[in-house]
């Protein structure tokens, strides 16, 4: 083709045809220019592909990463729900002076336990690797990092900040007022009469009930935030 262009240029210039070959060089330029536009146009089109393409992919893998969240957080309430309730029914054992039964033995037993969160940010990470602007859609971008970057790092803290303190103070008292026969299984006051005046163990086994209630209220919370991430991830996937 280069070849071809070059021998109508030698030919009009040889016969002096100036004013075509002007023309003809002209016309090349601007087939060249359209050329270059469209090869321009060709590779904006692919990388637009490629970017979407990998868009859709992060998106696919932060919905996975979410549902295990999810499972996460509802076990950690389930669990937590099951502390509160034994820690309750203890303190109502022994503030109404009720005879130990093998129920009961039980909830001595599972007092405490460690309840944890942490996200699965394995795809969040991958985003913030490749750049966060991947995400077209602003509001879905900050909505992302919301809840990765401030509502996960707030429950996080909030759990350090209040389960270790429980933990501690509920532990210390139990080692030094219950026998435990089987660790989770089967446990029981030393002493059943002395315990049930025990005001102290009462008021602390009433603040830990409280306290696994306030830690699912902010559960609850990520949980909300995780569902709405969810739907707008899902209301964009379907846009594409």
């Amino acid at each position: 083709m280069i070849k071809f262009f070059r021998k109508i240029r030698q030919k009009l210039l040889a016969e002096n045809k100036f004013s075509k070959y002007l023309i003809y060089a002209i016309g090349e330029i601007v087939l060249v220019v359209i050329g270059i536009l469209i090869a321009l146009s060709i590779n904006n089109w692919n990388n637009s592909n490629i970017e979407q393409s990998l868009e859709r992919e992060i998106l696919n893998e932060i919905l996975t990463n979410l549902d295990s969240d999810l499972q996460n957080i509802n076990d950690n309430i389930k669990y937590n729900k099951r502390l509160s309730r034994h820690n309750q029914l203890v303190y109502e054992h022994l503030k109404n002076k009720t005879p130990i039964t093998d129920s009961l033995k039980f909830y001595y037993a599972t007092l405490f336990g460690g309840s944890n969160f942490q996200p699965v940010n394995v795809a969040f990470e991958n985003l913030r690797s490749r750049g966060i602007n991947i995400i077209k859609n602003s509001d879905l971008r900050n909505q992302i990092s919301e809840l990765y970057m401030i509502e996960f790092k707030s429950l996080g803290e909030t759990m350090d900040r209040n389960l270790q303190p429980i933990h501690n103070l509920l532990l210390n008292q139990i080692n030094n007022r219950l026998i435990t026969k089987e660790p989770f299984v089967s446990a029981q006051p030393i002493d059943l009469i002395v315990l049930q005046n025990d005001i102290q163990f009462h008021e602390t086994l009433k603040l830990t009930a409280y306290a696994w209630r306030v830690i699912n209220s902010y559960l609850e919370k990520a949980l909300e935030a995780i569902n709405q991430t969810k739907t707008v991830i899902e209301e964009e996937l379907n846009k594409k």
